[in-house]
């Protein structure tokens, strides 16, 4: 009983010197991300941390809740941190659920802990500027900017740059509203650097490059060394097609300034931009040797390398996302590229086999279906194609028409009907087989038929102007039906002028 005491005491002692431990998993850490991005002093040195006296009952949660987060019953953690801050209003538990809920990535909690502790300690720029994202990321706006300009009355060195670099998450009336209340600020605060930045960033999305790059040199002709400045100089220069002033700029940047990954990170992909293959691989190189894991680093090299007819060392790098269990779809449907150039295709098949559903599936099995092909293997790719849409059925349609792709291919017109009509019976919904069994019709002259898919398209989209087309194309070169053939063409045309 002697050491369940003694460790009670201890962790007493952790609660009410503010909570400030750490797990090996970095929960209930003493700065969130978005604390660090605030860019703001978090510590106070001259005041000493304040000791807060609690009831047995709030003792007993927040020790509970310490116990949680040990044992990764974070949902506890959270819990009752919130809880007792609201029953406390005490202003080290308001933080401390702020940091567990914004580690957890629970927005609704994150937002109510942040709103409490800056309410608690109005004071502290720490406190405000977090609010202010969190009011930010919910929508509130308005509210938000009221947070930041009490930061701005508090030490004048709000952090605005992180609220405007945010903004891509905004609608396109909300960007404009907010650079309406960055103007307003601005009329205030002129030379405010980050106020300054980030009205500049806002202005990129809105494709306004030429006032941004204004506001750019204005900052660096304040502040040369300014490396946020630079690198938003360096992505406008690029937009604005000066791609070689970006090179030069961003070479004497990075010689200054070694040690800044994003300076250099976004000097290597000016240097793809310009097609300097080489001279942007030896900058990711650098950048590898700074951040030996960074996985956007690894997949830029291995991209380099196989652009440059590295394949050695694009498997290499390939074979590293691996390692790190990373980017794992794109590093296989890469490796499968490689195996396939190198007339391994037995090695190409295993590697397009293990690209599971997103971005490189479709593609993935493309390339899998062509090197089957490739060894005469026509049944098998059908069959592999079969197995896929049984194990994906969210991807059948892609498959259905990726299977009459090759029955057309080898003038099997019938079979390529009979599987379309097999997917149409399964996706009757489906414009996409309905056109593809379509142009099949047309093939084989079944012209009625053709007709009969097109218009179930235009009935449930009438504004489909590849069918529009189709159906006008068709009846204007294989019938007689010239007016009726002109006036789908035209509207056709009328929606799409390309």
């Amino acid at each position: 009983m002697k050491n369940l005491a003694g460790f009670s005491l201890l962790l007493a002692a952790t609660l009410l010197s503010g909570c400030s431990s750490l797990d090996k998993n970095g929960f209930l850490e003493g700065r969130t991300a978005t604390e660090e991005k605030a860019n703001v002093k978090h510590e106070r040195p001259e005041q000493k941390e304040e000791l807060a006296s609690f009831e047995p009952d709030t003792l007993y949660d927040l020790m509970v809740a310490e116990l949680g987060g040990q044992g990764k019953r974070y949902d506890l953690a959270l819990g009752n941190y919130l809880k007792q801050a609201h029953k406390t209003q005490d202003k080290g538990i308001a933080k401390r659920a702020y940091q567990i809920s914004h580690s957890m990535g629970a927005r609704q909690a994150t937002l109510d802990a942040a709103l409490l502790w800056a309410k608690l300690d109005p004071q502290n720029p720490t406190a405000i500027q977090v609010s202010a994202v969190e009011l930010f990321r919910a929508g509130k706006l308005d509210e938000a900017v009221e947070q930041m300009k009490l930061m701005l009355a508090l030490q004048g060195d709000a952090s605005f740059d992180y609220l405007a670099s945010s903004a891509i998450e905004l609608s396109q009336e909300d960007r404009e509203q907010l650079l309406k209340t960055f103007d307003g600020l601005l009329k205030n605060y002129p030379d405010h650097q980050s106020l300054t930045w980030g009205k500049a960033t806002l202005l990129f999305p809105q494709e306004r490059y030429e006032e941004a790059m204004k506001l750019c040199d204005r900052l660096l002709s304040k502040d040369s060394g300014y490396v946020k400045g630079v690198i938003l100089k360096g992505r406008l220069l690029n937009k604005l097609g000066r791609g070689a002033e970006a090179e030069k700029m961003l070479d004497n940047a990075v010689k200054k300034h070694p040690a800044r990954p994003r300076l250099r990170l976004l000097y290597a992909r000016v240097l793809v931009h310009l097609e300097k293959l080489a001279e942007a691989r030896e900058q990711f190189q650098l950048l590898l040797q700074q951040s030996p894991h960074d996985v956007e680093i690894l997949l830029s090299l291995a991209l380099i390398a196989l652009e440059n007819d590295m394949s050695s060392e694009a498997e290499r790098y390939f074979n590293s996302l691996l390692v790190l269990g990373k980017k794992k779809n794109t590093a296989y449907y890469y490796l499968g590229r490689i195996a396939e150039k190198k007339g391994d295709f037995a090695t190409a098949k295993k590697n397009f086999l293990k690209v599971m559903p997103g971005k490189e599936f479709m593609t993935s099995r493309v390339s899998l279906v062509q090197v089957l092909l490739r060894q005469g293997k026509t049944a098998e790719a059908r069959k592999q194609l079969e197995e896929d849409r049984s194990r994906y059925p969210v991807y059948a349609v892609q498959l259905y028409l990726l299977e009459t792709e090759i029955l057309v291919g080898i003038d099997e017109y019938d079979n390529a009907i009979k599987v379309f009509s097999e997917a149409i019976s399964r996706n009757p919904k489906s414009s996409s087989l309905l056109y593809g069994r379509a142009m099949v019709y047309e093939k084989v002259g079944r012209i009625a038929d053709l007709e009969k898919d097109l218009r179930a398209i235009i009935k449930v989209q009438p504004e489909n102007a590849a069918a529009l087309n189709a159906l006008g194309y068709t009846l204007a070169d294989r019938t007689k039906r010239y007016q009726e053939a002109l006036e789908l063409i035209e509207k056709a045309y009328e929606i799409d002028k390309d």
